[in-house]
């Protein structure tokens, strides 16, 4: 049962719908006026132009920016346990999980988190919140990253003067949290258009594993811009796992920013599967010395799916590292590009930075790889690479010789390709049911 709703504004009431929105959630002053001056922002930027990089090979064209309506809801969908299936499917038993957070329609749906961790001062909450308890944390951050300033392109502005429904995660200095906090996003039919923002900061020395996940269920085309903020202080330690299952009419620009201190460690796992036509916007900022990131992703889409990822490592301190690993699997008319760029700044001697990106092809997909360095230091190790290729015939025969159909040879094969990184996802449920569907797209 789909929750009333409380307004719909077209794009261009959207002016008025700031002051509504401010009103609802009762936001303080700094707050509301940075939801202006994204709305004006929003006004005077043009749409991104294929003569841009990173736009050059997206469709923008078939977003559905005439649909731009902003539908706010006054309850979720439906209590947690009549929510749809495939919301409830990737939740993490309880017994597996320190906290989880669902959102249904940009309304919080479960809140759940371990009393000990909210003794302590952990804070999982919804963003609209946490305005009120940790405002002048989140003022002094507040889309402060290069690619999640309201002013970096249109979709941002937009995102800065209209989102709403967030998540909030807070982990005190020291704290180090044993079992994952979940975020589930989610959209039903009805659910229109998605604002989400996500804003993560965890104190120094603190640690915690972070699963993110998001779906939805949309009958129209419906865009989705988002951003992801995460703030990992002096010696922290930060595991992000993000995915995404959109539904096939949900056309996203998502725009994420990890900041890290000095000796601040990041393992970010990012798993693409769902949308029609999804745009990211990846960016590690490894601010201080000693910083160290990890970063693996992977994408299959099918169909008529296009995933356009930009990743940017961006190494501003000494002696810092960071290792990428993107892999795609391709099948029918499906597109990939990724473009990705490490750069190192003058101070940042001592530096090493790898980045890869593997493309396995099935049918007529194609795929787009452009890794790409900026070196403006010396004493640096630094290194990028990308391959395109289609299933390895001797491999296949050899399958096949041991009576194994060409359709399971083919799945074993893709399985083997991806399984460096689904291997490195947090828990072993979220793990199975990534190989579970990836096994279902060789199955429909």
């Amino acid at each position: 049962m789909t929750a009333s709703i409380t307004r719909t504004f077209t794009l261009e009431s959207s002016g008025n719908a700031i002051e509504i929105l401010s009103e609802r959630y009762d936001e303080p002053q700094w707050m509301r006026a940075a939801r202006r001056a994204a709305w004006q922002q929003y006004q005077a930027l043009p749409w991104p132009s294929r003569k841009e990089e990173a736009w050059r090979r997206l469709p923008l064209e078939q977003y559905p920016l005439d649909l731009r309506e902003l539908t706010l809801f006054a309850a979720p969908p439906a209590l947690p346990q009549n929510l749809p299936p495939c919301w409830l499917s990737p939740l993490t038993p309880e017994t597996q999980a320190s906290g989880v957070l669902m959102h249904g329609n940009a309304v919080v749906a479960q809140a759940l988190l371990d009393p000990k961790l909210a003794a302590q001062g952990v804070v999982l909450s919804d963003l609209h919140t946490a305005l009120h308890t940790h405002g002048e944390l989140i003022q002094r951050h507040w889309m402060q990253g290069a690619n999640t300033r309201s002013d970096f392109n249109k979709f941002t502005a937009l995102h800065g003067a209209l989102w709403h429904g967030g998540t909030f995660v807070y982990i005190p200095d020291g704290v180090k949290i044993s079992l994952p906090l979940q975020i589930m996003v989610g959209y039903d039919e009805e659910g229109g258009p998605g604002m989400h923002h996500t804003f993560v900061f965890v104190g120094k020395g603190a640690r915690v594993t972070l699963l993110h996940d998001r779906r939805s269920q949309e009958r129209t085309p419906q865009l989705n811009a988002e951003v992801v903020e995460i703030y990992a202080e002096e010696g922290a330690w930060v595991r992000y796992a993000s995915l995404q299952h959109w539904g096939e009419q949900r056309y996203t620009v998502s725009a994420q920013n990890v900041h890290l201190a000095q000796d601040a460690h990041l393992v970010w796992l990012n798993g693409g599967l769902g949308g029609q036509i999804t745009k990211e916007f990846l960016r590690t900022d490894l601010a201080g010395a000693g910083a160290h990131a990890v970063m693996q992703g992977f994408t299959f889409p099918t169909g008529q799916q296009q995933i356009d990822q930009s990743t940017y490592q961006r190494h501003a301190a000494p002696d810092t590292f960071s290792d990428l690993l993107f892999r795609n699997v391709l099948r029918d008319q499906a597109r990939t590009v990724f473009y990705g760029m490490i750069r190192v700044e003058p101070q940042a001697h001592g530096t090493q930075g790898y980045q890869a990106n593997n493309n396995l092809l099935l049918d007529n997909a194609r795929a787009h790889a452009i890794p790409g360095l900026e070196i403006l230091a010396n004493d640096v190790s630094c290194s990028h690479g990308a391959t395109v290729s289609r299933i390895d015939q001797e491999q296949r025969f050899y399958l096949q010789a041991r009576a194994i159909p060409p359709e399971e040879a083919d799945q074993l094969i893709v399985q083997g390709f991806l399984s460096p990184i689904i291997d490195s996802i947090p828990l072993a449920c979220t793990r199975d049911q990534l190989r579970e569907e990836i096994g279902w797209r060789f199955r429909k």
